[in-house]
């Protein structure tokens, strides 16, 4: 199929620079041998047709977007931009104003069938949002213990935790593969913010999912110092970082 998506490239389509959250989800198919991610925050819809972005590898594993516009009510697709897919410039685009693109048939064998079934599916879209922010909120309590303790003791610790959460968000990966789970990593800093320890505190059920967890907080080392006000008697921090890998099933029922 994506070769087939080279013939609608011709024209682009404009996009806003604004940027609204980026949410890659990982989406299993049985109908290719691709690796497929779909923006979940890309979706937009407008009277008949809905657009969103899904993320692939090629033929030599690079990376690449596609933006997509379909029309529900004729049931064509069309391609309105292609591009290698650059995390650190990628932003979800806020308007699809005046885009336009070459729209074909959508061919029954094809997995953009089985996406579209999903993204035009307002249901299934608004249980997938629940799910997530239930599978966020629960990421989220592991360390409210940690983060209180240390606002009231030591108080400019709080946004040390958060901020070094953030950046190892930044450095993860996500698996090539179709098995979800939550990987729980246990990781240790010292106040020059070196790595003294990391390991898996509780397994996603699938090692490549584990691997992916521990490279990213490693990755992310040298960590910074802890702030200049914390007292010496500080000499180290202990966080449990979940890293929730979510597989979505559009495959026909």
């Amino acid at each position: 199929m994506f070769k087939k998506i080279a013939i609608f490239c011709a024209i682009l389509a404009i996009f806003s620079p604004k940027a609204q959250a980026v949410d890659w989800v990982r989406l299993n198919l049985t109908n290719t041998d691709k690796y497929i991610y779909l923006d979940h925050d890309s979706i937009y819809k407008n009277n008949n047709n809905i657009f969103y972005v899904v993320r692939y590898s090629n033929k030599i594993a690079e990376e690449r977007i596609a933006y997509v516009k379909y029309n529900v009510a004729n049931n064509k697709i069309g391609i309105m931009k292609i591009k290698d897919f650059d995390p650190e410039q990628y932003a979800t685009p806020t308007t699809w104003a005046e885009a336009y693109a070459f729209m074909s048939k959508v061919n029954d064998n094809s997995f953009f069938k089985n996406i579209n079934n999903y993204v035009k599916d307002d249901k299934m879209v608004k249980q997938l949002v629940t799910t997530r922010e239930i599978r966020t909120k629960n990421a989220t309590t592991n360390n409210a213990d940690l983060i209180n303790k240390y606002f009231y003791k030591h108080p400019a610790m709080k946004e040390y935790v958060i901020k070094v959460q953030k950046d190892i968000r930044e450095n993860w990966v996500l698996p090539v593969t179709n098995h979800g789970g939550v990987a729980k990593v246990l990781f240790k800093i010292d106040r020059d913010g070196n790595l003294v320890s990391c390991e898996i505190k509780e397994s996603s059920g699938n090692s490549t999912n584990d691997e992916r967890a521990l490279k990213a907080v490693k990755n992310t080392e040298p960590f910074d110092k802890f702030p200049s006000s914390v007292d010496k008697d500080l000499k180290d921090v202990s966080i449990i970082m979940s890293f929730d890998y979510y597989v979505l099933d559009v495959n026909k029922k």
